[in-house]
């Protein structure tokens, strides 16, 4: 058996996605594996009651070894592996703990890569490359450290794990070598289970919501393009088409990048009258996510850049229709229920939200649901098969 260890620096409110992928890949090993791999997330010692329900179907090597590291030592071992090959503390620990590969490190920030010459095999992941599309978005310094690490994971990693063959292209422009070692492992989603989705009587008087809506779930970062649902939004309303029309929304609201980003949002929504219309919800459970998916109208997703979009499989998961902003990510995940517009088009959005809602019947979504579950089963599969063969032909 071959004993896998994932690393990454959790923390749930800056990256809810990479958290449900890893959850999600770590549950497909568990469910397929016939002694295959042994998954292991190695994670901090201390942990809050929430992440202790988070992680409690999983296996944990709980330590600080790698969360109390300060700067000089970081640096230190990746100067070591830098000019020899590897860091023989890092080996030793992961010889002492019986690991054989370290997976998905995230390649961007605080990566690991274990040196060209280390006896553990690494396989960091790379979510995406938007700073080559929207290099605003970023500090000067913030563009250097991820070509340096992309660098850096080319030279010193066994692979290096892509979510999308859009991301592939991208790599080739930064590094050769490391597009050369880079595999396409797109992730997906399995179904929630029937216990997980909560029922539409408890979101309405958990959330104080009446009727249907659309849900939007997504962190506000600018790219994410919020604004174009709520001039699409106000634009229906102004028309006098869907007054009764809702949107909710979750995901971390700070942009590190543009701190007052949320303050426009929301000062938007105040100008125009749209509370009724546009409801906030925080940071929600991940159920909670998956029930207000299920219950849905529609998904909608329109955001101008995506490694590989977490909501889009979750909801292709459930069979639950897609509106999504036409970049070449979303047509790469293919969803069935799919309806595309221009991220800058608002009026092309309002036309899908407009007949997306009128035409809603939750008795046809019923029929959708069943199909989408009977197809997870094989994506399931075929998602573990492909990850067991990059493991054994590392």
């Amino acid at each position: 058996m071959i004993r896998v260890g994932f690393l990454i620096n959790f923390d749930h409110l800056k990256w809810l996605g990479g958290t449900y992928v890893i959850k999600n890949l770590i549950y497909c090993i568990n469910l397929h594996s016939k002694n295959d791999i042994e998954p292991v997330l190695i994670i901090k010692k201390k942990l809050s009651r929430n992440e202790k329900k988070e992680f409690k179907d999983i296996k944990l090597l709980q330590t600080n070894f790698f969360y109390n590291q300060n700067l000089f030592t970081r640096v230190y071992n990746k100067f070591l592996i830098f000019v020899f090959g590897r860091s023989k503390s890092y080996d030793n620990f992961f010889i002492k703990n019986k690991i054989n590969i370290l997976s998905h490190s995230n390649a961007l920030s605080n990566s690991l890569f274990l040196g060209r010459k280390s006896m553990i095999k690494s396989l960091p992941f790379l979510a995406d490359l938007q700073y080559l599309h929207y290099p605003e978005n970023f500090s000067f310094k913030n563009i250097l450290l991820r070509k340096l690490n992309i660098i850096m994971c080319a030279l010193h990693s066994s692979k290096i794990i892509l979510s999308s063959y859009d991301a592939k292209k991208d790599l080739k422009k930064v590094s050769k070598k490391g597009h050369a070692k880079s595999i396409v492992h797109q992730f997906i989603f399995r179904s929630p289970k029937k216990n997980e989705i909560l029922s539409l009587s408890y979101l309405r008087k958990k959330y104080k919501i009446s009727g249907n809506f659309f849900y939007l779930p997504n962190q506000y970062r600018v790219h994410k393009n919020h604004i174009i649902v709520l001039k699409a939004l106000n634009y229906l309303k102004k028309k006098n088409k869907l007054n009764d029309l809702l949107v909710l929304s979750t995901g971390h609201s700070e942009d590190h990048r543009k701190i007052n980003h949320f303050d426009s949002i929301r000062n938007f929504i105040s100008k125009n009258n749209l509370k009724k219309n546009y409801k906030y919800l925080g940071i929600v459970p991940f159920n909670h996510v998956l029930s207000l998916i299920y219950h849905s109208v529609a998904l909608i997703h329109p955001s101008k850049f995506e490694g590989r979009s977490s909501p889009v499989e979750q909801a292709k998961s459930i069979g639950k229709k897609v509106i999504l902003s036409n970049i070449k990510i979303h047509i790469e995940q293919k969803p069935n229920r799919a309806k595309y517009f221009d991220p800058d088009n608002f009026l092309r959005l309002s036309s899908i939200m407009f007949r997306s809602w009128n035409t809603y019947s939750n008795i046809k979504e019923k029929k959708f649901i069943k199909n989408a579950y009977k197809k997870n089963k094989y994506d399931l599969l075929n998602y573990y098969t492909e990850y067991l063969k990059i493991i054994k032909n590392i």
